[in-house]
């Protein structure tokens, strides 16, 4: 950058020099002689606070106008000392790497959280995926000692696992309508999926697992969201099951690696 080059010319105002003082350098030195110029119009604009004639009024003390154009040079020094000060730290950020460093962390963070979120939408990860009929007697809600057996393996897992976590537990059922004997107990199968979701639960709380009520959450989804074509007796048997998933952790996302799982 070459010397910056003043001009003056007569009554010239503060801003006029800032102008001058911007575009007297070449484009390639233009960004580092803004700072300059704006150095140079705060101490155009003290010299021309000093400079100013100054009637004095009645009473011998500065006039209500005088009083005004000081306040409003003081703002303007103000407003330029901050323009500065936001410039520098941009530059300093610059050129010590900060800068980039800060972009690709948020670039980081917004990747996590929004894979937080699609697992939110997707309800959490699947860790477990447990067939009715390995859980429940017959076309009913009530576990039977292998279910229970399974869920008990299950719990360890998820406490050795997920020490801290929370978790999902999802109830689903096939398409095909419920018997009329059937429908004494379970009106449809909205309320066949969630009271075997809700055994799950309470075992999970209640049963070996020892659970805190607050980590577990429960869904129940009918026949809403088949995996296999209930057509056949082989798929409407795989819609018959309980998921579980581990939610994402519920925390604030404060930092690029808060999402993590």
């Amino acid at each position: 950058m070459g010397p910056l080059r003043l001009v003056f010319f007569p009554r010239m105002t503060a801003s006029a020099a800032v102008l001058l003082a911007f575009f007297s350098g070449n484009s390639s030195s233009r960004c580092s002689g803004c700072c300059a110029a704006l150095t140079v119009a705060a101490l155009l604009l003290l010299v021309a606070g000093c400079a100013a004639p100054r009637p004095a009024t009645d009473a011998g003390g500065p006039s209500a106008e005088q009083l005004d154009s000081l306040r409003a040079q003081n703002q303007r020094l103000r407003e330029i000392n901050a323009a500065l000060r936001d410039s520098l730290r941009f530059r300093r950020d610059v050129e010590t790497g900060r800068y980039y460093r800060r972009v690709r962390g948020l670039r980081d963070r917004i990747g996590r959280m929004n894979y937080a979120l699609s697992q939110l939408r997707e309800g959490g990860r699947t860790v477990e995926l447990i067939r009715a009929d390995a859980l429940f007697e017959p076309a009913s809600a009530r576990l039977t000692g292998e279910g229970r057996t399974r869920l008990d393996t299950l719990a360890a897992r998820l406490r050795r696992t997920y020490p801290e976590r929370r978790f999902l537990i999802e109830g689903h059922a096939d398409g095909a309508p419920l018997s009329a004997e059937l429908q004494k107990t379970y009106a449809s199968n909205w309320e066949l999926s969630a009271l075997r979701a809700a055994a799950v639960t309470r075992y999970l709380t209640a049963g070996s697992g020892g659970f805190a009520k607050k980590r577990l959450r429960l869904a129940a989804f009918a026949d809403t969201r088949p995996v296999a074509s209930n057509e056949t007796a082989a798929g409407r048997r795989r819609n018959r099951r309980v998921r579980v998933a581990v939610l994402p952790k519920p925390r604030a996302f404060s930092d690029a690696e808060d999402a993590d799982w």
